[in-house]
């Protein structure tokens, strides 16, 4: 069902249309919803392109067709904070498989707007601003003389009130500026009090006058104040909050989101409303599993809650630093040397490794189990985690338990409670919901990893990739990836296995 990209941009100039923006257009379209773009159309083009949100206001009696169309398309439903989350506002998801990105629809059922702290207030004019619309490129937009209205009431109550411009908000922004210069040209004065009088009757021409001039850069701060608090009052019969109450409500979101910037210095993101997923990628080296685990997790986390755990080097407990930090030390004066022992060693030919080889593997599982903790709490909670490398029964020579196989351990019952300890961690690792699993020959990944890594560590741990019986494993949630083909191939079809799998 993919479309032409520039099937409506030829008529517009619109062009760099993605494939799957131009299929969910069409999708509506032959639906018949009511719909329309009807916000920031001076950059309608880099809407078009998936640079910007799709800002689309739908009939609200078209909502079950129009969300079912959205899930046709594999778009995926998130929600931001509850502290975010605005009734009759969602946020939906879909890969664009052509250029790998996001695309995100911003559906509205209601126009709101208000303070980013609080979007408090609606304008229940929908049905005619979705009726003046036309065709502009992909997109119906409203008329520029709706759009200007709705323009100047939002930039007046999100910039003039006095404690927005006390957080240094209270100028529009460029893009802002340039939107209304764009709208400004394209109005008619007279069809702008028409809309006025006939459907935002509670603002007179004079306030909308003055509104007007207190968003331009020569209104001074106490005309915008005293703007904005007459705009907000005539405002109050449509808000979801008292004045007071969405007052003190902006302000101290507005000085908690400031701290908690500056304290986790991430920008809040959404969480898939279908939960988190935990994800592991396994393969040899030279598979290219570390940069697959950057990109996948990357490309989420501009929009969604989404992080990375490495099973190979998981995060040390302090009882773990410490005892290996001892360990170190003892093998600096000739003891405990069998601790570095290399992976993949055959037990039936060595005598009994040691304690301290029994005790490091020991806190490695602990390690990694604590890991697989953190990541399956996060995933519960709606976080998309994404493993480098996975503890799996057919894999020893990665992340496996190590002890299992020493075979000279009669008579020591403490050494057999450590290697039944490493084990029990491992037991209590059960398989992500998605595994992907990268398969490379053995000779390409030598060829890849030449010169980095022993030649012989490289292939053998390859071979135990590519040798495995995946197929027999047979669960469903196993995916395996060819990754001797070009890099760009296999990065997309893992980031659309993930994408499918949310």
């Amino acid at each position: 069902m993919q479309q032409n990209p520039d099937r409506f941009a030829a008529a517009s100039g619109t062009t760099g249309a993605l494939a799957l923006i131009v299929e969910f257009v069409d999708a509506l379209d032959r639906s018949g919803i009511a719909y329309c773009h009807w916000k920031s159309n001076e950059a309608i083009d880099r809407s078009a392109s998936g640079e910007n949100d799709l800002d689309l206001l739908v009939a609200r009696e078209d909502a079950v067709r129009f969300e079912t169309i959205l899930h046709e398309l594999g778009f995926r439903l998130a929600r931001p904070t509850p502290d975010r989350q605005v009734p009759g506002v969602l946020d939906y998801y879909g890969l664009d498989e052509g250029s790998d990105r996001l695309v995100h629809v911003h559906a509205h059922y209601r126009l709101i707007l208000g303070d980013d702290m609080t979007k408090n207030f609606r304008l229940p004019i929908e049905s005619a601003y979705l009726r003046s619309g036309e065709r502009l490129g992909l997109f119906p937009v409203p008329s520029a003389e709706f759009e200007y209205v709705v323009f100047v009431l939002r930039m007046v109550v999100k910039h003039c009130p006095w404690d927005a411009q006390l957080s240094r908000r209270g100028r529009l922004s460029i893009s802002e500026g340039r939107e209304l210069v764009y709208l400004e040209e394209r109005i008619d004065r007279g069809e702008v009090d028409r809309i006025l009088k006939e459907h935002v009757a509670f603002i007179d021409g004079a306030l909308f006058e003055d509104c007007r001039v207190a968003i331009t850069r020569d209104a001074g701060p106490v005309f915008r104040a005293v703007t904005g608090r007459r705009l907000l009052r005539a405002l109050g019969g449509h808000g979801r909050r008292a004045p007071i109450v969405d007052l003190s409500l902006r302000v101290w979101r507005r000085s908690q989101r400031r701290i908690a910037r500056k304290v986790t210095r991430r920008r809040p993101r959404k969480r898939l409303d279908t939960g988190g997923l935990l994800v592991g990628i396994v393969g040899g080296d030279g598979s290219g599993k570390s940069s697959a685990v950057d990109m996948v997790v990357t490309g989420l986390s501009r929009d969604l809650v989404a992080t990375s755990v490495h099973f190979g080097k998981p995060e040390r407990a302090p009882t773990t630093r410490v005892v290996k930090a001892w360990l170190r030390t003892f093998r600096g004066f000739g003891r405990f040397q069998a601790t570095s022992l290399p992976a993949g060693v055959d037990f039936e030919r060595i005598s009994f490794p040691g304690y301290g080889f029994l005790l490091t593997h020991v806190l490695t599982a602990r390690d990694r189990y604590r890991a697989y903790v953190g990541a399956r709490r996060a995933a519960n909670t709606g976080t998309v985690v994404v493993c480098d490398r996975f503890p799996l029964e057919g894999l020893r020579l990665m992340d496996g338990a190590r002890t299992t196989e020493i075979v000279e351990v009669e008579g020591r019952p403490l050494a057999r409670w450590l290697i039944d300890r490493e084990a029990a961690y491992y037991d209590r690792i059960l398989p992500p919901d998605l595994l992907i699993v990268l398969r490379v020959d053995p000779e390409i990944a030598v060829e890849r990893r030449r010169g980095d890594e022993d030649e012989d560590f490289v292939r053998r741990r390859a071979a135990e990739v590519w040798e495995h019986d995946w197929e027999s494993a047979g669960a469903d949630s196993i995916v395996v990836v060819d990754a001797a083909r070009p890099h760009p191939e296999v990065l997309a079809d893992i980031r659309a296995t993930v994408w499918e799998a949310l």
